[in-house]
């Protein structure tokens, strides 16, 4: 016992393998690389966001190493002992990012590029033009150009904290000063798909080259899988290594930006992530026409005269699963004649739905947005959100997270409504 203590106590506190190694950042913070050597000409820093053991990840790192492509693979929310949330990513310091890319200029004469998935080009972004404040002047002292390539973002979301259900998100101000070229990795079916042309605008104006690889049959996290998913994951990684070389190379052939640009003055409040929110002017309703898994026909004039509780979800969001139960127990509380619950399901298969339904029931129409269109025209920008709409059609209350249904919050919310004259 106490031989096996020793070993797990070998295993916490022994130093890095010869291979990784530290950076530390303009504070002394410690940043902690993985390295991944190889021969070829081309260095990627990446970034991640997960702890867990992701088995399509791994396998096509190391598919990408393998290739001939060094890895500094960097772990930011663990190196500054935060919690794993979208917020924190979002609002994270580049500092660990230009600390990296000063001291890549220094050790490598490679190519590099910067890499990054979901909420961490944010702060790859923020990173970058730090470097380029102090970094180049660094590279300047040490008689070297800037061998920044570019960087290469996977589903990335651009945007600033969610909205309140319903209203438009803006987009983070560090678009706006970006110049390095940009390479989006966009899923068809990714969450942000059809707000890609407003994200490249806000690049473009600011002077960055950017450019989008628009990945068919694939939504986003599709590397992040145990197993390919039948729907073009494995397809898409086992082509990353090829397709990162032929990225970097046309991103190293713009002229590399001699300056930041300005600092935006604009600054974003903390997440507004809420409960059940009263609308303080209510809105009318979108609408929609949308089939369920058997083809009947749905639209939102069918509701008229019903206080109606409209939920954007999918199965692969776990927030969203979590709420169908005390949705379920809002929906049986009330009589379906005065009150009604319909779902509508985010870009997924029939298929996907019959095999979640078989493991966990859902007590009210489930509708199929498969394009995302309804979504967009709801401005749904998280998942999930919700919308209680009035007999009018009007929407009065909004959640743009997973809540609790039943409880007398949401009772005290609709019984308003139902009490309202038709």
């Amino acid at each position: 016992m106490k031989q096996l203590l020793f070993i797990f106590l070998l295993l916490i506190f022994m130093p890095l393998s010869a291979e990784d190694f530290v950076v530390e950042d303009v504070s002394e913070n410690e940043i902690n690389v993985r390295h991944y050597a190889a021969d070829g000409d081309l260095l990627i820093i990446w970034l991640v966001d997960h702890d867990a053991h992701r088995k399509m990840f791994e396998k096509m790192l190391d598919a990408i190493n393998a290739s001939g492509i060094e890895i500094w693979r960097v772990d930011p929310l663990a190196d500054y002992f935060l919690p794993r949330s979208s917020e924190n990513e979002r609002t994270l310091s580049g500092d660990a990012v230009a600390a990296l890319l000063e001291h890549a200029h220094r050790v490598s004469d490679k190519t590099i590029m910067v890499a990054a998935y979901d909420r961490m080009p944010l702060p790859a972004l923020r990173g970058i033009r730090l470097w380029q404040q102090s970094g180049q002047q660094s590279a300047q002292k040490y008689n070297q150009k800037s061998r920044l390539a570019g960087a290469v973002f996977f589903y990335p979301n651009f945007f600033g904290p969610p909205p309140v259900a319903g209203e438009k998100p803006v987009l983070d101000p560090i678009l706006e000063m970006t110049n390095i070229p940009v390479t989006i990795y966009q899923p068809e079916t990714g969450a942000q798909r059809w707000r890609l042309m407003e994200v490249l605008e806000g690049f473009w104006k600011a002077g960055s080259p950017t450019h989008a690889y628009i990945v068919p049959q694939v939504r986003d996290w599709f590397f992040m899988g145990e197993k390919d998913r039948g729907s073009g994951d494995k397809d898409a990684a086992d082509k990353m290594p090829e397709q990162l070389k032929q990225f970097a190379k046309v991103m190293d052939a713009y002229p590399k930006p001699k300056s930041p640009i300005a600092k935006s003055g604009k600054q974003f409040k903390a997440a507004q992530v809420k409960e059940l929110v009263k609308l303080k002017k209510p809105r009318l309703a979108p609408g929609f026409l949308l089939k369920d898994q058997d083809g009947e026909i749905f639209k939102h004039d069918d509701y008229k005269g019903q206080v109606l509780l409209l939920n954007f979800w999918a199965t692969w969001c776990p927030p969203c699963v979590e709420e169908i139960p005390s949705m379920n127990n809002l929906q049986n509380r009330y009589d379906e004649q005065k009150f009604k619950i319909v779902s509508i399901n985010y870009r997924e298969a029939q298929k996907q739905l019959r095999e979640f339904s078989e493991k966990i029931p859902v007590d009210f129409p489930v509708l199929f947005d498969h394009d995302g269109k309804v979504s967009l025209q709801w401005n749904v920008f998280s998942l999930p959100s919700s919308f209680v709409i009035d007999k009018k059609g009007y929407i009065r209350f909004s959640a743009n997270r997973a809540i609790d249904w039943d409880t007398q919050t949401s009772w005290n919310a609709i019984d308003l409504l139902l009490a309202e004259p038709d």
